[in-house]
């Protein structure tokens, strides 16, 4: 039996979704809140994509930049992204990632090189980043050095990876568009732009919604 194809708008939280003044649920446009963090998605989407499939799906947020040389509100289409704190620690407690272990293949379930890569992240027309998906933020300076030294990226997020994971083995077409609200830095909120980012994040979504990319019978996405 042939699915009905929709659009489907998805975000980790409802506030990343709230500032936007066109989105709305129709017949052709499904919203979904997949939960925070980098487990519960893997459930919610997998639920929701045995149920039902999409032309296109596209996953709004914020995200932690790791370039405090860049000013903050930038946004950004996630190119490649990895479990980057999965791992084990040794008895002189040096971090081993789960990707260097003995007990991973990092190139199974659509990896390549525990790596998951979206081939769609160009056609969004933002700036591609690679994003180090994590469980728990950390900002301690040599944490985050010895991370990118194992895993450079430009932005950090607790959804990304879990996210493309889903979709890449659902077959479902994606982006994901996120925006830059603090720097991956010692924390101090008072320096963060999480509602400036949310605004940000919902002129983004209007304009994806005025625009034939995500027309469900767009060449980029055929």
């Amino acid at each position: 039996m042939k699915l009905h194809k929709k659009l489907l708008i998805a975000a980790s939280t409802k506030n990343e979704l709230s500032a936007s003044k066109k989105l709305t649920e129709t017949a052709d446009t499904d919203i979904f809140i997949t939960g925070t963090g980098t487990f519960l998605p893997i459930y919610t989407l997998t639920k929701l994509f045995s149920e039902k499939q999409y032309d296109l799906v596209v996953f709004f947020g914020i995200c932690g930049t790791y370039n405090q040389n860049e000013d903050l509100l930038k946004l950004y289409s996630v190119e490649k992204t990895i479990f980057a704190d999965s791992g084990i620690e040794d008895e002189n407690q040096n971090f081993i990632p789960l990707t260097e272990s003995n007990f991973f293949n990092k190139n199974a379930f659509k990896m390549s090189d525990g790596w998951f890569i979206n081939p769609s992240a160009k056609d969004s027309g933002f700036e591609t980043a690679a994003c180090n998906t994590v469980s728990r933020c950390v900002t301690e300076k040599s944490h985050v050095e010895k991370m990118l030294k194992k895993f450079p990226a430009k932005i950090e997020t607790m959804e990304s990876a879990a996210f493309a994971l889903v979709c890449l083995n659902e077959n479902q077409k994606f982006l994901e568009i996120r925006c830059s609200s603090n720097y991956v830095a010692p924390k101090n909120e008072k320096k963060w732009q999480v509602l400036p980012a949310i605004k940000k994040l919902g002129e983004t979504i209007d304009y994806f919604l005025s625009s034939k990319i995500l027309d469900s019978d767009s060449e980029s996405f055929s």
